[in-house]
């Protein structure tokens, strides 16, 4: 008895896949920007230097001075000339009292008088290059400052996206199959 061949086939599956990206488009505007500007102000109100002059000692040196100031210098150095007047007076006495000269001296001493003149008063104040007071008063500068600034108006756009959608397909390309080939098979009874 013979043994029959069997032969197979087979034949695999095949799945076909295709697949195409879906794609964006994106449209967008650039933002629209405003932007507005404040200078800084600087404001320096300036005030002119005080000089002040003082010119009361050069006056006083030149031709007196104030009124009150030259009867004041005047009547301020009575006292002195008083007292050396009596001091020459004392002198004078002592001189014609003194036996032991033998002159006369009183008319020496009326001589003296006479070329002594009046007494060393002194009407006009003293003189010196400093005879003028100088004073500057610099004020100091007011500065106000008022700060800028910069404003910023910034309008955003929304972008327009649209998207295309792709696809996915699957489908069977090939289907699997088994084909049997027997031979060598006698069927016969």
């Amino acid at each position: 008895m013979k043994l029959p061949i069997i032969q197979a086939e087979s034949q695999k599956g095949l799945i076909g896949i295709e697949s195409r990206l879906g794609q964006y488009d994106i449209q967008s505007q650039p933002a629209d920007m405003q932007v507005k500007t404040t200078p800084t102000q600087i404001s320096v109100p300036l005030q002119m230097p005080e000089l002040n002059l003082n010119q009361d000692r050069m006056w006083a040196a030149f031709n007196g001075g104030k009124p009150v100031e030259f009867v004041n210098r005047i009547y301020s150095q009575m006292p002195e000339i008083a007292l050396q007047g009596i001091a020459h007076i004392v002198e004078k006495g002592n001189r014609m009292g003194d036996l032991r000269i033998k002159q006369n001296p009183i008319p020496d001493i009326a001589l003296e008088d006479m070329l002594a003149g009046a007494p060393d008063v002194e009407v006009f104040g003293p003189v010196s290059f400093h005879s003028v007071d100088i004073d500057f008063t610099i004020h100091k500068p007011d500065v106000q400052i008022e700060a800028g600034k910069v404003d910023i108006q910034v309008q955003v756009h929304k972008p327009e996206i649209n998207y295309q959608r792709g696809n996915f397909k699957v489908y069977m390309q090939q289907y699997p199959s088994i084909r049997f080939d027997v031979s060598g098979l006698d069927l016969r009874v």
